[in-house]
């Protein structure tokens, strides 16, 4: 019965149906998994003599004085008074009847003596009024917490209590898909399921919401790993020739980070056990030299290595880091992007399927089937929050393979479980040596020309800038430059002495062009839309300019700011925006007074929540219904522990067939 249509309640035919489908209702089950969004307090029905202003609730008293009047153009306004003992509430409505003479509302009123209304207090002309009050013509039905649902137009919420009054006959084919051993910690499902709906007080719901809240994050994370997590593969072979020379012949000093996480790297591949690692460091703070030992640990042990990032221009930087560090060894490495000749791919393939090209760097072409390896033990994936978990997976399964990620988005703890669930994580949190802090400046609009000016002088003393702009094209709701419109304006006045490159998100194959031309020094200045946000490695870049400011996230104002600073000269990064709100003053001054991207990444969370962060499932429903990884980080981190505890014992969950049955259901 839980899979049939939502057609089977009462009164729900084909027109009801289209319209629930809105909100993703269209069986048994989704009506009785479909939440309340609040709760009306029913559980205390008040007299108007207790009538403060301010209060809100369920009020009762006898109904006198009613009048209905035309105010304007078919407008009618209904006024009456609710009697108690010794006071009265002044009631009104706003209607709009269909046809002449008294309207219905209004003929429904005069039929009763006694009423029951539900709204806020407020002061009114003749005192204290509850304005478009919800009425009751009899005793409310539900008195208690009355659950409020999401509706949309033709759905209204005493339908859906309806629905779910239905939905919940069938509440007994509601399977437990808790293992055993939680029992004990969290109320049953049914119990839960029942209590979300119709709570009998405020303890009875918070029990229910910390039983549903922990099966999301439960669900959410077996769904990451479950059958994928624990796997077995290669025994890397401890430091080799290859692995010991790099690291002795490496020009700097590791940070206490990179040595932490070179020790993660180096257990985690000697280990039987498939490594399934997450590096997060800030911007420059040498995760490359972690993966550049990784894969000479997978070739020091005759295995080869495939690393895959999400752009072609990326992928050509990363492939001049790797090879500039591996040609002194004497190691093979090869280059597979769009732009790869014919000819070269097909001996880049040939040369991977022997076993006779150890290293490859190259995008999501990499996952294709054409592509196969001879050996591949060591996959590394850099900027994961391009690619989805199944991508990454892809590519580890090209072979027995070991799974490096490395992502230099600043991500906070809670947030971390919840989109890498399935990884460990190493975070490195110093910068190398010499690195000096980015000189961070809050400017006026008034004060561009200024900031143009210290532009144009850095670039004559041989350096680079790059300039960055909120949206394509001009907005008729946002007052936003336009990166498009407004180049030419900087290109004919304050920037006509330097060259200058645009990029923006539309430009398809032609943005890599300019983005390699800024890079080989062919272009002194990059006006660009936030695509260059990930990435783009430009050591002689040291001033980053950022037009409106005020209208980016946290977490994107520290990436785009990371952009500079690679190198050892003092870098500048100005934002020019003036702010009208004070959610956007505190941005920008946590943006000024701080160069921690983990804290910047914390603060951004609060300010905006996670649904920006986490997105949505295909289906269009965010991915928790009640959770919140901010609020609930604790059952968060308690389900990650048992789902990793659970995976571990039982890796394909045949043990736990209703618990499979339902993770299959979660899968992202």
């Amino acid at each position: 019965m839980l899979t049939h249509p939502i057609t089977v309640l009462p009164g729900v035919g084909k027109a009801k149906a289209k319209l629930a489908a809105k909100l993703n209702l269209e069986t048994i089950a989704d009506v009785l998994h479909s939440y309340p969004r609040t709760y009306k307090d029913f559980t205390k029905v008040i007299s108007p003599d207790q009538a403060e202003i301010g209060s809100e609730g369920l009020f009762y008293g006898r109904l006198i004085d009613l009048n209905e009047r035309e105010v304007r153009s078919r407008r009618r306004l209904i006024q009456a008074r609710l009697l108690g003992s010794h006071k009265a509430l002044t009631l009104s409505w706003f209607t709009v009847p269909y046809r002449r003479g008294p309207s219905y509302q209004y003929q429904q009123l005069a039929r009763v003596g006694e009423l029951w209304v539900y709204g806020q207090v407020k002061q009114g002309f003749y005192g204290p009024e509850i304005a478009s009050g919800e009425y009751y013509t009899s005793r409310p039905k539900h008195l208690g917490l009355v659950p409020v649902y999401p509706l949309v137009a033709g759905i209204t919420n005493r339908m859906r209590l309806e629905w779910i009054e239905f939905a919940l006959k069938y509440l007994d084919q509601v399977e437990e898909c808790l293992p055993a051993h939680l029992f004990d910690q969290f109320m049953g499902r049914k119990q839960a399921v029942r209590a979300i709906h119709f709570p009998k007080n405020d303890a009875e719901l918070a029990q229910a919401r910390k039983r549903l809240i922990f099966e999301e994050f439960f669900l959410f994370h077996l769904s990451l790993g479950a059958g994928s997590q624990i796997k077995e593969s290669i025994a890397h072979k401890p430091d080799g020739k290859l692995t010991q020379a790099f690291l002795a012949g490496l020009p700097f000093e590791l940070t206490p980070g990179q040595m932490r996480a070179i020790r993660d790297v180096r257990e985690d591949m000697e280990s039987k056990l498939q490594m399934r690692r997450l590096i997060q460091g800030d911007v420059g703070s040498g995760k490359t030299v972690i993966a550049q030992y990784a894969t000479l640990k997978a070739v020091d042990s005759c295995g080869q290595a495939a690393i895959m990032v999400p752009t072609e221009i990326l992928a050509r930087q990363m492939f001049e880091r790797m090879e500039a560090a591996f040609r002194p060894l004497g190691v093979k490495i090869a280059l597979l992007i769009g732009k790869t000749t014919a000819k070269q791919r097909e001996q880049i393939l040939e040369d991977l399927a022997s076993g006779e090209l150890a290293v490859v760097v190259g995008t999501h072409a990499l996952i294709t089937d054409e592509v196969k390896f001879a050996n591949l033990t060591l996959a590394v994936i850099d900027e994961q929050h391009r690619f989805g978990v199944r991508q990454r997976t892809a590519l580890s399964e090209k072979g027995s393979a070991d799974l490096l990620v490395m992502s230099a988005t600043p991500i906070p703890r809670s947030l971390a479980l919840t989109l890498y669930g399935d990884l460990n994580t190493t975070i490195i949190r110093d910068l190398p040596k010499g690195r000096k802090p980015i000189d961070t400046r809050l400017i006026h609009p008034n004060q561009r020309d200024d900031v143009y000016r210290f532009v144009v002088k850095r670039v004559k003393a041989g350096e680079q800038a790059f300039v960055v702009f909120p949206l394509v094209e001009e907005s008729d709701k946002l007052d936003v430059r336009a990166a498009i419109q407004e180049m030419e304006m900087l290109t004919q006045h304050q920037l006509a002495e330097v060259r200058v490159g645009l990029v923006h998100g539309q430009m398809g194959k032609a943005k890599d062009e300019v983005m390699q031309d800024f890079y080989e020094k062919k272009l002194d200045v990059l006006i660009s839309t936030t695509v260059i946000e990930v990435g783009m490695n430009v050591p002689s870049a040291t001033v980053m300019v950022i037009e409106n400011a005020d209208r980016f996230g946290l977490a994107q104002l520290h990436q785009l700011r990371g952009r500079v600073g690679r190198a050892d000269q003092q870098a500048y990064c100005f934002l020019i925006a003036d702010p009208k709100t004070d959610h956007a003053k505190q941005r920008l001054d946590i943006i000024r007074h701080t160069n921690d991207g983990l804290k910047i990444a914390e603060e951004d969370l609060k300010l905006r929540g996670p649904g920006d962060l986490l997105g949505t499932r295909q289906s269009g429903e965010p991915w928790f219904k009640l959770a919140d990884i901010v609020r609930d980080q604790p059952l968060l981190e308690l389900a990650a522990r048992e789902a990793r505890k659970l995976v571990l014992a039982d890796p394909d969950l045949d043990n736990h067939p209703i618990l499979a049955a339902e993770v299959k259901r979660q899968q992202p």
